[in-house]
C-alpha cells in the first residue's frame, strides 16, 4: 500500500471546489476582519486500509494575526504514527501555515510546509496552493507540495515525494466548467512521474449546489522499479463520474460526492472502482470552529492488491482568543 500521490489527486480537487463556488448558490461575505487575535488549532486524523496499514496523525499548534479560518498565520507540532501487524514507526515534524484567501471565491494563498523525522531521515513536508481568477469564467491555481511515502519499507528508507503542478479552470456557459491540472512528482529514490487530471462539471441543480463530474486521472513513472517499496506501475490511468453536492446550510458548509468508475494498471484490464467523500465546516459557537471530513476509495492507485480499500477522517477545530 502506498498514498504517494495523495497531494497529486487534491491538487485538481482544489480547483473543482473553486468551480463549484462559481457553480452553487454564492456564499455570504462576513463582516471585516481584524488580525488581532490568537487562535488554538487542533487536529486528530486517521487512515485505514484493506492490507492493514494505519496512519494515526495528531497535531496541535496557535495561529497569530488570526483573522478567521481563512486569513491567518502560525506553527503546529504534529506527530504521525505508522502501524501494520507488529510494526510501527511514529514521524514527529514541526510545520509553519498561512492562509490568505477571500471567502467568496477562494482566491489567494493556502500554505503549510515544514520538517519531519522519520527513521533518522529528516523531510520537507507541505501543501500549498495558489488561486486567482483574471476573469469571472477563468481560474487558475499553482500547486507546490510533499509528503512522505506511506508504506513500511518507504517509511523505513525516509523515502518521500514533492510535488510541483498548475492548475486552470474555465466556464462554459452556466451549467459547465472544465478543469485541467498537469504535474511533476519526483521521489527522493530518483524516481519521478508525470500527471495529469482533468474534469467536467455539469451543474445540474446550482440553487442546491448539486453537480455531476466526469473525473480523468492518470501518471506515468520515470523508473518503474523501485525495489517494492511503494506501488509503482509504469502507467496508471483512472475514470469516474460522480455526483457532488456544496452549499451553505446556515453557517454551516457542507460538501460531497459519490460515484465510480475504472481504472487500468499498466496494460492490464479495466476494473471498476468507488470513490465517497464527505465534509462539513462551521462554528461551534460565535468563534470556535470545527471541520470534519471522511473519505474512501477502492481504486488500486494505492496498492495493487484484489479488494483493496482506503479509507481515512479527520476533525479539525479552531478556538480563537481575545475575541
Amino acid at each position: 500500500m502506498a498514498r504517494a500521490f495523495v497531494h497529486s489527486i487534491r491538487a485538481c480537487a482544489a480547483l473543482g471546489a473553486f468551480a463549484m463556488l462559481s457553480l452553487s448558490a454564492p456564499q455570504a461575505v462576513t463582516a471585516a476582519e481584524s488580525t488581532d487575535h490568537v487562535a488554538a488549532v487542533a487536529q486528530v486524523g486517521f487512515a485505514d486500509d484493506a492490507d492493514g496499514f494505519n496512519a494515526a496523525q495528531v497535531r496541535a499548534g496557535a495561529l497569530f494575526d488570526y483573522a478567521s479560518e481563512l486569513r491567518h498565520a502560525g506553527v503546529a507540532l504534529q506527530n504521525t504514527h505508522y502501524s501494520t501487524g507488529g510494526w510501527s514507526t511514529d514521524a514527529p515534524a514541526i510545520i509553519g501555515v498561512y492562509r490568505n484567501q477571500r471567502r467568496d471565491t477562494l482566491e489567494g494563498v493556502r500554505a503549510e510546509g515544514g520538517l519531519v523525522q522519520v527513521s533518522g531521515h529528516t523531510r520537507v513536508v507541505g501543501d500549498a496552493t495558489w488561486s486567482h481568477r483574471p476573469r469571472q469564467t477563468t481560474g487558475v491555481e499553482l500547486i507546490l507540495a510533499g509528503d512522505l511515502v506511506g508504506t513500511r519499507q518507504a517509511l523505513e528508507e525516509g523515502i518521500a515525494y514533492g510535488l510541483a503542478g498548475a492548475s486552470i479552470e474555465q466556464q462554459f456557459g452556466h451549467r459547465f466548467t472544465g478543469v485541467a491540472m498537469a504535474g511533476w512528482q519526483p521521489f527522493t529514490d530518483g524516481n519521478s512521474r508525470a500527471l495529469l487530471r482533468a474534469r467536467m462539471i455539469w451543474s445540474l441543480l446550482p440553487d442546491q449546489g448539486i453537480s455531476a463530474q466526469l473525473r480523468w486521472r492518470q501518471y506515468s513513472s520515470s523508473d518503474a522499479d523501485v525495489d517494492g517499496a511503494y506501488f509503482n506501475p509504469d502507467r496508471y490511468r483512472t475514470w469516474d463520474a460522480v455526483l457532488s453536492l456544496r452549499r451553505r446550510v446556515s453557517a454551516w458548509t457542507l460538501a460531497g460526492l459519490a460515484g465510480g468508475g475504472q481504472e487500468r494498471v499498466e496494460d492490464g484490464s479495466w476494473q471498476s472502482t468507488g470513490v465517497a467523500d464527505a465534509s462539513a465546516a462551521g462554528p461551534l459557537s460565535r468563534d470556535m470552529r470545527l471541520a470534519v471530513n471522511a473519505a474512501y476509495s477502492n481504486a488500486a492507485g494505492f496498492a495493487n492488491s484484489p479488494n483493496y480499500w482506503y479509507g481515512s477522517a479527520s476533525i479539525n477545530v479552531i478556538i480563537p482568543f481575545g475575541h
